[in-house]
């Protein structure tokens, strides 16, 4: 399982739950059926003592929330918190097993409390992005230099169109002719440690970039530059990295500006 933290949702099998429930009433489940498509869903996890209680929460408390705490799903989940075993796996760090035994105490007092009302759940608002594979995005940093972003694919998710974008290979303050754009390679990642060390300037040179605060590409400061040609392996191309425009200006900003990221003159 994996759990970052004491936190009721610092775990990902919670995650995964309190998602996918929410999910399906998004999509028009009833109630009931949710319910049990959940626990068919997750019945090898309920097998496990560790996973079980992540589930039985994680669903008692989403629905708890959302004004459709299930009896059932309610006594087994106050039965996991009241069995102790949960604890039992932060007992060798006493300050995470007091700060979880906080968040159980905090779900029991929910799950056997008022109840709030039944809400709707409605789907998001779901952004389709107007980039197009191909499309190539500058940005003009504070020292004038520019990045060169292009789009390598249009990825679509449940929440959103969005383009995955990948820099350029190219430092300096004027967008080249047609040729040199085509011509140009991807800007190689610079490694980083895990040991505390500062991240360096282009650690990460691709990105899915969505749009949040309904701030989009062009009002972040992003303008068209151009088209480029694909990539052989543009359609399968994956990123690590997910993000918004306004964070994404932020880091090439910094990128830009850092004077380890230039090329010697």
């Amino acid at each position: 399982m994996g759990a970052w933290g004491p936190g009721l949702f610092s775990d990902d099998t919670a995650c995964d739950v309190r998602d996918e429930y929410r999910e399906m009433l998004e999509d028009g489940v009833e109630d009931d059926e949710a319910t049990q498509r959940m626990l068919d869903s997750y019945a090898g996890a309920l097998d496990d003592a560790d996973e079980a209680t992540s589930v039985w929460l994680a669903l008692a408390v989403t629905q708890s929330k959302l004004g459709r705490l299930d009896p059932t799903v309610r006594d087994r989940a106050i039965t996991a918190i009241d069995s102790g075993a949960d604890l039992a796996r932060w007992s060798d760090n006493p300050r995470l097993a007091a700060k979880r035994r906080d968040v159980l105490e905090k779900a029991r007092a929910q799950l056997t409390g008022p109840q709030p009302q039944r809400k709707k759940v409605r789907r998001p608002s779901r952004h389709v992005t107007d980039l197009q594979p191909g499309d190539v995005l500058s940005y003009r940093a504070s020292n004038s230099n520019l990045a060169l972003l292009r789009v390598a694919r249009i990825d679509d998710e449940r929440h959103s169109v969005a383009p995955v974008l990948v820099a350029l290979d190219l430092t300096g303050t004027h967008v080249p002719n047609q040729p040199e754009l085509d011509s140009l390679a991807d800007k190689p990642e610079t490694p980083f440690r895990l040991d505390g060390s500062p991240i360096p300037a282009w650690a990460s040179t691709s990105w899915r970039v969505a749009v949040f605060e309904r701030i989009d590409y062009d009002t972040a400061g992003f303008q068209r530059a151009g088209h480029t040609i694909a990539r052989r392996d543009d359609p399968a191309f994956h990123t690590r990295t997910y993000t918004s425009w306004q964070l994404l200006s932020r880091d090439l900003e910094r990128n830009l500006t850092d004077a380890s990221a230039m090329p010697n003159p």
